[in-house]
């Protein structure tokens, strides 16, 4: 598996792994509404990975992890989801040690994520790259954690 930026051959791919994880979080995917900022990734994620089986060469997306801008010194983790075959090996953290990365190339000083309290596998990564709780930065109806690594 290889982590690569986003290109438009792999949008509808995007589509139907993120609808996959949705639904398997109980979650709807809505394109079409509240979830819109799929329909063009390249404006609105300062970056956007996508993991793919280099073997296949088939374009299938297997996991995606952007970064939304805040503002100047800080950046939002988004859409990071990986499949559930492959959680537990690493990827996951290659993933997110990718944006990290990038977002320290860019100048960013921050990085903040929301996310469920349930998703207790996804607090653990988070803390383990030097994520920490911090006060709520957002209104989402959805999200109870709220972390933020300094870079």
């Amino acid at each position: 598996m290889i982590i690569v930026p986003y290109r438009e051959i792999y949008k509808q791919s995007v589509f139907e792994f993120t609808d996959i994880c949705f639904e398997e979080l109980g979650k709807k995917f809505e394109p079409d509404g509240r979830h819109s900022f799929y329909n063009d990734i390249e404006k609105s994620f300062e970056v956007f990975y996508c993991v793919v089986n280099e073997e296949n060469n088939d374009n299938k997306v297997l996991g995606t992890v952007g970064l939304k801008k805040i503002n100047n010194d800080t950046v939002e983790l988004k859409a990071f989801y990986l499949h559930k075959d492959l959680r537990g090996k690493g990827l996951g953290k290659r993933m997110l040690e990718t944006v990290i990365s990038k977002a320290r190339e860019l100048g960013y000083r921050s990085i903040v994520l929301d996310s469920i309290s349930k998703y207790k596998a996804a607090q653990r990564l988070y803390e383990k790259a030097g994520f920490v709780n911090t006060e709520r930065y957002n209104d989402s109806q959805y999200a109870d954690v709220f972390m933020k690594l300094e870079l």
